[in-house]
């Protein structure tokens, strides 16, 4: 049965919000890529040493904020006390969101600010023991059928799909690593189903070509979907979308529309 996060298909997700024009996976970040028409916002997850669920892609504050350390180290109370647009600037030069009371979110905040968008949650800490208290949490903001859920971690995932079956999940590391060997080898026949409903990759690895036209049709054809990050140029987002993966993630979500409509114009 088709999960509701896919309905309708996804396709431009704002990495970190629209992180382009506003500090990273902030209210502001996201309320722009809300405005621009995002399908769905990509966001990480970390916890705090008492336990809350805060919006970082980093496990330290050190490069968003002006405080430094790990964040499983500082209490929620602490957490709201940093600059979460410290560090952001477009030039180098010019610092336009610095004391502007932009603070790290939690993942309840988010959830809460924006009731009827999707999100991309990627649990950034390897505990599958998180998994109960994410899944509860999800329940209470009536978020399960809005987000999909990421983790390089299989047994963050595994954790989340024992108690949230319906919840659309990516695949962790080594479930894409399991699922690209096959394919290289020509063994992919072998794989009968994946846990996983997407694959998140990114186009290149190293000097492995991941994403080409072959790997995306291989890849539907055992029943899962081909998101690729992070596509940042008018000229890849083109390409991506020949290649018919089904979503792309950027930090400039505002171009990716207008690619997105120039490609599609009856969308």
């Amino acid at each position: 049965m088709e999960k509701p996060f896919f309905s309708p298909e996804p396709r431009i997700f704002g990495h970190r919000g629209n992180s382009k024009e506003y500090p990273e996976n902030t209210i502001p970040s996201f309320q722009s890529a809300v405005d621009i028409g995002v399908d769905v916002i990509e966001t990480d997850v970390h916890l705090t040493k008492d336990g809350h669920f805060v919006i970082l892609h980093d496990d330290t504050v050190n490069r968003i904020s002006n405080g430094k350390g790990k964040v499983a180290n500082f209490t929620l109370n602490e957490i709201k006390q940093l600059d979460a647009g410290y560090h952001f600037s477009t030039d180098g030069t010019n610092y336009p969101f610095r004391g502007a009371g932009i603070t790290i979110p939690t993942l309840q905040e988010a959830l809460r600010a924006f009731p009827n968008q999707r999100f991309n949650i990627d649990l950034k800490d390897k505990n599958p023991a998180q998994a109960d208290q994410y899944c509860a949490l999800l329940r209470k903001e009536n978020a399960v059928e809005r987000v999909l859920t990421a983790s390089e971690y299989t047994a963050n995932l595994r954790a989340v799909r024992k108690i949230l079956p319906e919840i659309a999940t990516s695949a962790s590391m080594r479930e894409v690593l399991g699922v690209f060997f096959l394919y290289r080898a020509s063994l992919l026949f072998l794989k009968k189903g994946i846990a996983a409903d997407a694959l998140q990759v990114p186009e290149f690895y190293g000097t492995t070509h991941v994403v080409t036209k072959n790997f995306v049709r291989a890849m539907h054809g055992i029943g899962v979907r081909v998101h690729v990050w992070t596509i940042n140029r008018e000229i890849d987002m083109k390409r991506i979308l020949e290649l018919k993966a089904d979503a792309i993630m950027s930090d400039d979500p505002a171009l990716l529309k207008r690619v997105m409509e120039s490609c599609n114009p009856a969308q």
